[in-house]
Order: C-alpha cells, then structure tokens, then sequence
C-alpha cells in the first residue's frame, strides 16, 4: 500500500519565501523612497520648523510658502516649458526613428543589416561624455555653416545653434537603445503576417504603420516613458548649450535658484523647487507604470 505524498511543506517553504521577497521589496522600496519622502515635508515647513532641534519629519505647521517663493524667486514658468518642449521633441523623435530602424533590421533584408545593426549596439559602450565636446562644437558652429551654404538671408538659421530647442534636442533625436529594445519585439511577430501582407498587396509603410505598430503599442509606450524621463533630467548637456536664462530647463533651474540665495540655503523653498520638478515624472510614472512593465516584459528583456 503506498502512501500519498504530502505538499505542506513545499507549500509552507514557498510561502515563507515569498512573504520573505515582499519584506526585501518593502524595505528596498523605503530606502529608496525615503529622499523624496523627506523632500516633499520639507517644501511644506517653515524656516523655523527646519531649523528646530529636535526635528521631525512632519511640519509642526503646514505652509505653501515656499512654492510660493520658489516660482517667483526664478521663472520656473518658463523653465517648465522649455523642459517639456525639450522632452516631447526627444520623445517624438527617438520613437519615431526607433521604430523604423527597428522594422528594418526586423523584417527587411539587406547587405550588412546584422553589421550595421552590431554598430549600433556597439555605439552603446561609448559614454555621452566623450561626445560632449564634438556634439558642442558641431552645434555652436551650425549657424555660421547654415548661413554660409543659404545665404545671409536665411533667419532660420539663428535657431540652429546655441540657446536653441535644436541645440537642445538634436543629439539626442536617435537612440540605440531604442532601436534595441524594439527589435527585440518585432523579432517575436510572427514572420508569417509579414509574409501575407506582401501577398496581398500592402507596402513595407503600410504593414509597418497598420499591423505592427498597434501589436506593439506596450513597447513603444515603454520606450516613451524611458525616453521621457531621461530627457526630463538631463543636466550636463543643458548647462553646456544653454547660457540664456530664458533657455535654461528646469534642472538648470534648480541649481541657479540655489546660487543666487544669498543669505544662506532657504531648503523649504529649494525642497519645493525638487518636488516641482519631480512632479511630471512621478505623475507619468504613478500613472503609466503598469504599461511600462508590460512594455518591457513584451521584449523579452531579463533584468
């Protein structure tokens, strides 16, 4: 006569792992959360709360105060804007050329596609800082290079270099890592729908803008969101390009607002400028964040 296996133990053993993985996420996620927490009780103190000992984290009374400062202190209007002019372009631009360098190294065939498409993933060991010096000179002398080719009656030509939206945007209006992360979804359709649209008489565009797209609208959505939020903090390439108040992005913003305080650092409204600026991202992210994993669980992506 046999005896049935017992599963209490399994079950009791992966159970306790699991409640194990949630307390490790829940501390990690605190960690993690515990600057922005602190920031965003800070921004709603006043001088004399954040100078009090001993100090909590709660204010002893709470004050829009410094929002009010920060906004009127810089024109954080403008900043904003010109933040968000940036990060759309970007957006717009990486997705854009994503998808069609994706859909070319995914379904057509050409001489040396695998070749070039390993140089473009070489491209991604090249750190920006090594670049920042040739992307500078070669937009600071575009201007001059524009004039010199349509004439000196060419105006638009003055929106081409420094203090620009173009100066801002255009090294950064293609990505490698775009182009990667799409294809390596378009990789997993089916060879066969490209197969029966040719058939039946579509185009290359047509497949590409009717069948692939919307089968892949959790990818392209993904790479957005990461393509948003690297536009939206950038800070080196800003300071570099910009030196017009009216042009500078918000994270330039942030840090002149602390340079030009002259009678010490006012942290209430300098926590309030943080939360302003982080406003946009942690909105998208609080907002997409379950099409973000999905997206990326679609390409195929581990880690």
């Amino acid at each position: 006569m046999t005896m049935p296996l017992s599963t209490s133990k399994p079950k009791r053993k992966i159970a306790t792992t699991d409640l194990a993985m949630q307390i490790f996420l829940l501390t990690v996620g605190l960690i993690v959360a515990t600057p922005i927490i602190i920031a965003i009780f800070t921004s709603f103190k006043s001088l004399q709360d954040i100078s009090a000992n001993p100090n909590t984290l709660l204010p002893r009374e709470w004050t829009w105060d410094n929002y009010i400062t920060a906004w009127n202190s810089t024109p954080f209007g403008r900043y904003l804007l010109n933040s968000l002019i940036q990060s759309g372009v970007i957006v717009l631009f990486q997705v854009l050329f994503s998808i069609l360098a994706a859909f070319a190294f995914s379904f057509l065939n050409f001489r040396g596609r695998d070749v070039m498409f390993y140089l473009i993933l070489a491209s991604l060991m090249v750190p920006f800082q090594l670049t920042f010096i040739p992307n500078f000179i070669m937009v600071s002398e575009l201007p001059k290079n524009c004039l010199a080719l349509f004439g000196d009656g060419a105006s638009f030509c003055n929106q081409l270099g420094a203090n620009t939206y173009f100066g801002l945007t255009v090294p950064f209006l293609a990505s490698a890592f775009g182009v990667f992360l799409l294809r390596q979804f378009f990789l997993s359709l089916p060879k066969d729908l490209h197969d029966s649209a040719m058939i039946d008489g579509a185009t290359n565009f047509r497949f590409l803008w009717q069948i692939v797209v919307p089968l892949s609208k959790g990818s392209i959505s993904a790479l957005a969101i990461f393509t948003f939020l690297s536009a939206w903090s950038q800070y080196l390439w800003p300071l570099i390009i910009t030196n017009d108040t009216q042009m500078r992005t918000v994270q330039i913003g942030i840090r002149f607002f602390l340079a030009n305080q002259e009678r010490g650092t006012n942290w209430g409204a300098l926590m309030a400028g943080a939360v302003i600026v982080m406003l946009p991202t942690l909105l998208l992210f609080l907002i997409a964040n379950r099409q973000l994993v999905k997206g990326i669980a679609m390409t195929g992506l581990k880690g």
